[in-house]
């Protein structure tokens, strides 16, 4: 079973090359059946095509995700040890 982590990684990443016309149709094929499938062998692949990336793009691309992920208040609510499911505060 994929972690909800990866889960969102994958996700934030496959919307984050989606609007990059610069990314490689293949990178973006491999994160779109990553986030399809969540099968291990497609996560690994997608993983590799995003390594494979120009430094400079890559670097870019992940810091874009990271700022996605970093400002999902949703996601951290969720993760939270202790948090209540449902009855948000917001």
């Amino acid at each position: 079973m994929i972690d909800p982590v990866d889960s969102r990684f994958f996700r934030s990443l496959q919307t984050v090359v989606a609007g990059d016309e610069a990314v490689d149709p293949a990178c973006r094929a491999a994160i779109d059946r990553a986030v399809e499938t969540g099968a291990p062998l497609d996560l690994r692949a997608a993983r590799e095509h995003v390594d494979a990336l120009p430094a400079a793009q890559r670097d870019r691309i992940l810091a874009q995700v990271h700022r996605a992920m970093a400002t999902d208040l949703a996601s951290i609510w969720d993760l939270l040890p202790n948090a209540p499911g449902t009855g948000r505060p917001n």
